[in-house]
């Protein structure tokens, strides 16, 4: 006579956790791998100051931030401009009577410091009132 539900049966309760760990493993990776891709801008080695002030509105997509490599090349939101184009972009925004006229410069260290001038010249031109100089923070 089979008995039920008295005997022990086959079924373990132990929890398998050896899929989950490949799984967990294979989304670390997976993120190791992208993360530094979402970098925002283009990559330019920033001047260190040792008190610069924070600007969380530089971040938002609405900022116009322009990059300048140690060639002289310039960026417009991550993509390569000549002066003449930048100009004619920075008119058009901000010919529209915009009361907050903010550009965000990011110019490498290695850069010729004529080069930074001639920029915020054409900003000056265009009708940009106010131009952040991006920096790091020295470390102590």
């Amino acid at each position: 006579m089979a008995r039920r539900g008295l005997g022990r049966s086959n079924v373990v309760a132990d929890i398998n956790v050896t899929p989950m760990a490949d799984v967990m493993l294979v989304l670390l990776i997976i993120f190791m791998i992208t993360t530094p891709l979402l970098q925002s801008g283009i990559t330019v080695n920033l001047p260190k100051a040792k008190n610069p002030l924070d600007a969380p509105e530089a971040d938002s997509n609405e900022a116009v931030v322009i990059a300048v490599n140690r060639e002289g090349k310039l960026y417009l939101k991550k993509t390569p401009t000549s002066d003449e184009e930048l100009y004619r972009y920075l008119m058009e925004r901000f010919s529209g009577g915009e009361i907050n006229r903010t550009v965000f410069l990011k110019a490498d260290t290695a850069l010729a410091y004529g080069r930074v001038v001639q920029v915020v010249n054409d900003c000056r031109r265009a009708g940009v009132e106010r131009i952040g100089l991006m920096a790091e923070k020295e470390k102590e």
